[in-house]
């Protein structure tokens, strides 16, 4: 954890947990305690102000969960990359009413009568957190996730070979690659990214998932691979992996990480929706959703951005329309497939099997096996478009 003073807000009626996270804080000099006695939703638009001028925020849930968890989800949305949020819920709260709070992006949901030394480490570990979060910020790492509207519409296909496009490779033959590129493959049951790349699957997510440990520097050292083409891969596990496995804050924590460490982070998402997606949305600077114009694909995909915007409302999303060349003039379902997204399909892939199996088989990029296919130009002009972004952001900040 950095040097730096850091300020804690409580929002909470009860003398007796405003004594315990006081007796906590004085543990750490510097650490500054703002206290409100109020619940969560009382302070309405306070809550957030709060959140902006401190690391954390910690607060006493009052019994509605469904409240809370809105008052976390707009905390979350108005604060961005502020402070994180830990709440002390009475001990005899349904496991249920506190994954809400969970879901709904807290760091942590705890029970009231845990014990100093148990809350000390959980509010030292969500201001470690904060201080990743920071840093990825600083540093600029663009995340982009890869959804599926239905299963087997290729997302994997275009996550990979966006990740190979975003490395920029340049030099004799294109064997350098300018940009350093992360994709990670958290499709944990059914993730494919290994196989696409000819790579081994790794057990480090799954290891991670089963003893809760958190990510930092030596697990990337030690889960990460890097290929031929000067990508690096995180592949999903071997193992079957629970699909809520995962915490929360293990992956807030992973993102952060890689942020920090590459220019781009492209992520396979799974087609599931689980709590622990949300930090992944979160980071999330763009989402790019690959269907096709059937009723039932185009009905899912609004499905889940309706559930990826709650999540980050200012998320940029970017619909690629798959194994379909881009027509001259859009047919009537087709105009009706963007006005149910209410989104322009401004990508289109050929359908081009031919390449996407070669490549496949061999376990190489589009770029290596057939880059002048149809399919691989229009996964190239879509990485384009990311690069553009990713300058105009910089270029806005500096």
């Amino acid at each position: 954890m950095k040097n730096d003073n850091k300020s804690i807000a409580l929002i909470s009626k009860d003398p007796g947990i405003s004594a315990l996270v006081e007796s906590v804080v004085q543990l750490r000099p510097g650490t500054e305690l703002t206290k409100s006695e109020a619940t969560l939703t009382e302070m309405n638009g306070t809550a957030s102000e709060l959140a902006m001028k401190n690391d954390l925020v910690i607060f006493c849930p009052e019994g509605n969960s469904e409240r809370d968890a809105i008052a976390i989800r707009e905390i979350r949305q108005r604060t961005k990359t502020g402070a994180q949020v830990i709440a002390l819920a009475d001990a005899n709260t349904p496991f249920s009413e506190m994954r809400k709070l969970s879901e709904a992006g807290a760091a942590d949901v705890l029970p009231d009568n845990l014990s100093p030394d148990e809350l000390a480490k959980s509010i030292w570990q969500s201001l470690d957190t904060a201080d990743a979060r920071s840093t990825a910020d600083a540093l600029s790492g663009t995340v982009v996730s890869v959804a599926q509207a239905r299963g087997g519409i290729g997302s994997t296909t275009v996550a990979v070979n966006l990740a190979d496009c975003l490395t920029q490779r340049t030099g004799w033959r294109k064997q350098t690659a300018t940009n350093k590129v992360a994709l990670v493959d958290l499709d944990l049951q059914f993730g494919a990214v290994s196989t696409f790349l000819n790579q081994q699957p790794s057990s480090c997510l799954y290891q991670m998932a089963d003893e809760g440990v958190m990510p930092d520097s030596t697990f990337l050292e030690q889960s990460m691979i890097e290929t031929t083409s000067g990508l690096w891969v995180l592949p999903s596990p071997s193992e079957f992996v629970p699909l809520h496995a995962l915490a929360p804050r293990q992956t807030a924590e992973l993102i952060q990480l890689l942020q920090a460490r590459f220019d781009y982070v492209v992520i396979d998402l799974p087609r599931v929706l689980v709590e622990w997606l949300s930090p992944v949305l979160e980071a999330s600077d763009r989402l790019v959703m690959v269907t096709d114009c059937s009723v039932p694909a185009v009905s899912q995909a609004r499905r889940l951005l309706d559930f990826y915007s709650e999540v980050n409302l200012g998320l940029e999303v970017d619909i690629v329309i798959n194994r379909k060349r881009k027509p001259l003039f859009a047919a009537s379902h087709e105009k009706e497939a963007a006005r149910v997204l209410q989104r322009p399909f401004k990508y289109w892939l050929a359908e081009d099997s031919a390449a996407a199996l070669k490549a496949a088989d061999q376990g190489i990029p589009l770029s290596k096996a057939a880059a002048r296919s149809p399919l691989a130009k229009g996964i190239r002009h879509l990485a384009q478009a990311v690069a553009e972004a990713r300058q105009s952001r910089t270029s806005a900040k500096n």
